[in-house]
C-alpha cells in the first residue's frame, strides 16, 4: 500500500509537470511504469520469504519518484534514461535479495572485495577517461560506468568482514604510548592498506568527493567494530590535514574552497555554483514557485551536482525538508536494521551501508547550502547518473537481505561473533 501512495505522488507530480512544460500527459506513465517495477519486486521478494523490513523499500521508492519528476522537468532525456536505470537497479536489488542465500556468507569474501574494490579504481586510473577534471569513468563500448560507486560497496563488505572478525581484538590489544593505547600494526595492516591505496588512487583521479565517502565510510566502521573513540577523533584530525593538503594541491580544489568561503570574489567561476544554489533556494521560499515554474536551469551542473537547489526553489523549503525527513527516514530504518540483526557481521555492513547513503546526503546537501565545499557526488536516487543509480539499488537488496537473515526468528544462530 505505500508502494501504491508513493507511484500516486509520483504519478501526480509527472502530471503537474507535463502540464507546466506543455509535454503530453501520456508521458507521465513512465514514472508509473517504475514504481510498478518496484511494486512487482517487492511481491517477488515476498515469495522468496516474507522476514524482511519493510519500510526501506517504500522510502527509496518514495525519494527514487521525488527524483523522476524533478529530472523530467529539468531534461525530459536524462529522466528517460534514469528511469531506464532505475528499472535495471530494481532487477539487480531483486537478484541481489534472491541470490544471496545467507548474507552472512559474505563474510568469507572479505579479502576479495577489497582487492576487487582496489583493482577497479586502479583500472580506472589506468584506463579510465577524464570528464569535468575528474578521471572516474571507464568506456566499455555499450555503456560508461564509474567503478568507483562499486567499489564503495565492495569496500564495505570488506571493511564488515574484518572488523567483524578483529574489531574486539582491535578495541582491547595495544600498548600504552603517551596515555593512548595503540592497537598493534598487524591487526590494522590488512584495513590499512586497502583503504590508503584506494583513497591514494581517489585522491589522484580528482575524485574527493568520493574520497571524502570512502575515508567516513573506513572511520565510521572502525568505531563501529571496536567502540573506541579514538579512531573517530584521528580520523577526523587526519581529514581535516588532509582537506588543508589537498586544498595546497589540487587547483580544482582550491577554487571549490574559495567558492565555499567568499563566492562572491569570483561570482562567475569559483563561486557561481553556490551563488547560484543560494538564489535558487531564496527564490523557492516556503511553498515554491511550483513545478515548471521556475528557473532552475541557471543552475550549473543542475541534474547531477546541484539538484537540491532546484527542489528548493520549485517545491520550496516545505519540499526540501520532505525530502530530507524522506532521507532521515531511510537512515533511520537502516541503523535500525543494524541494531535488530543479531549477527556481527550483518550489523556492520547494514551500518556501513547506511553510513555510506547518509553521508553522501550529508554532503551534497551541505554543498549547496553552504555547509560544506561543494563535491562532485549525486544526491541518492535523485541526482541522474545510472551507475550510481543501480549500486543505491543493490545496496538496497544488501539491507534487505540483512534484515531477512539477521534479524527474523527462526534464523540459522549466530557463530559467536553475534
Amino acid at each position: 500500500m505505500l508502494l501504491c501512495v508513493a507511484a500516486l505522488i509520483t504519478a501526480l507530480g509527472m502530471a503537474l509537470v507535463c502540464i507546466a512544460m506543455h509535454y503530453e500527459l501520456v508521458r507521465a506513465t513512465r514514472g508509473i511504469a517504475l514504481m510498478a517495477v518496484l511494486l512487482g519486486c517487492s511481491l517477488l521478494m515476498d515469495l522468496a520469504g516474507s522476514g524482511r523490513d519493510r519500510s526501506l523499500l517504500p522510502i527509496v521508492a518514495m525519494i527514487s519518484g521525488i527524483g523522476i519528476v524533478l529530472l523530467w522537468r529539468l531534461d525530459p532525456l536524462h529522466a528517460s534514461k534514469q528511469i531506464v536505470w532505475m528499472m535495471i537497479g530494481s532487477g539487480l536489488m531483486l537478484a541481489t535479495y534472491v541470490a544471496i542465500v545467507d548474507v552472512r556468507d559474505l563474510r568469507g569474501l572479505k579479502y576479495v572485495s577489497g582487492v576487487t574494490a582496489a583493482l577497479l579504481l586502479l583500472a580506472t586510473m589506468i584506463w579510465g577517461y577524464e570528464v569535468n577534471g575528474a578521471k572516474l569513468w571507464l568506456n566499455l563500448g555499450f555503456v560508461r560506468v564509474q567503478p568507483g560507486e562499486v567499489a564503495k560497496i565492495l569496500m564495505a563488505v570488506f571493511l564488515a568482514a574484518y572488523t567483524a572478525q578483529r574489531g574486539e581484538i582491535m578495541g582491547q590489544v595495544g600498548r600504552d604510548r603517551l596515555g593512548l593505547r595503540l592497537v598493534e600494526l598487524r591487526y590494522l595492516g590488512p584495513i590499512a592498506v586497502v583503504v590508503v591505496f584506494c583513497l591514494a588512487i581517489f585522491v589522484t583521479q580528482r575524485d574527493l568527493g568520493a574520497a571524502v565517502l570512502f575515508f567516513g565510510l573506513a572511520v565510521a566502521m572502525m568505531y563501529l567494530g571496536t567502540g573506541r573513540r579514538a579512531y573517530a577523533l584521528v580520523g577526523l584530525a587526519a581529514f581535516a590535514g588532509g582537506a588543508l593538503l589537498a586544498t595546497e594541491m589540487f587547483p580544482h580544489v582550491h577554487r571549490r574552497m574559495l567558492g565555499w568561503l567568499d563566492p562572491w570574489s569570483d561570482p562567475t567561476n569559483a563561486g557561481m555554483q553556490a551563488l547560484q544554489g543560494m538564489f535558487a533556494l531564496a527564490e523557492g521560499g516556503l511553498l515554491g514557485t511550483g513545478l515548471g515554474q521556475g528557473m532552475p536551469l541557471k543552475i550549473p551542473e543542475v541534474t547531477t551536482d546541484l539538484i537540491f537547489g532546484a527542489v528548493g526553489e520549485e517545491l520550496g523549503l516545505i519540499g526540501t525538508c520532505g525530502l530530507l525527513i524522506l532521507y532521515a527516514m531511510a537512515v533511520y530504518t537502516g541503523f535500525s536494521i543494524a541494531w535488530r540483526s543479531r549477527d556481527r557481521f550483518g550489523m556492520l555492513l547494514a551500518a556501513g551501508l547506511t553510513t555510506m547513503f547518509g553521508l553522501q546526503a550529508l554532503v551534497i546537501v551541505g554543498g549547496v547550502i553552504r555547509a560544506v565545499p561543494l563535491t562532485g557526488i549525486t544526491l541518492p536516487f535523485v541526482s541522474y547518473g545510472g551507475t550510481s543509480v543501480v549500486v543505491n539499488y543493490i545496496a538496497v537488496g544488501l539491507l534487505l537481505a540483512v534484515s531477512r537473515d539477521c534479524a527474523g526468528p527462526g534464523r540459522r544462530a549466530p557463530d559467536g561473533h553475534g
